[in-house]
This record gives structure tokens, sequence and C-alpha cells, in this order.
């Protein structure tokens, strides 16, 4: 049986490396190397302004049963929603 936990993981050796440019190719240690491992990558510096904007949509169960009757969010101004300077 293979245990799976973040406690047998937080005991092994671990290798941590931030890349200000990250390369083409990331080399693994030579203690790491042969044996099994998890690699995770994360973007530090994303752009939340290049994220894609999804349009919300209704579940399935209440397509045609829903009626919008205008602009909820510009019947009010901004002050009143809290977003004022």
């Amino acid at each position: 049986m293979t245990a799976h936990s973040n406690d047998l993981m937080l005991s092994t050796p671990q290798f941590r490396q931030v890349y200000d440019d990250a390369p083409e190719a990331i080399v693994i240690p030579k203690y790491l190397q042969h044996h099994r491992i998890v690699v995770t990558v994360s973007l530090l510096d994303e752009d939340q302004s290049a994220t894609p904007i999804r349009k919300r949509r209704p579940p399935a169960q209440f397509a045609g049963r829903v009626k919008e009757l205008g602009d909820v969010i510009n019947t009010l101004s901004a002050e009143d929603w809290g977003l004022a300077d």
C-alpha cells in the first residue's frame, strides 16, 4: 500500500526555487533524480487583466424561466454601492 499524505511530503527532502526569469528547462537536483517526485509550477506575476472574463450563465434548470427587467447595477450610484472614493 502506498501512502499519499502531506505529512509524508513534509518529512522528505524538498527543493524550492523561485525564478525571476524562468528558463526553458528546470534542472532537478541530483538527490531528487530517479525518484518519484511531485513538480508544481505556479505563475507569481500573473497579470489579472490578461485573464479572460467569463460571462456568467444561469443554470440550465432556469432556462426560459428568468426574465431580465433591466440593469440592476446602474440603478444606484457608485456611492450607494460603496464604490465611491
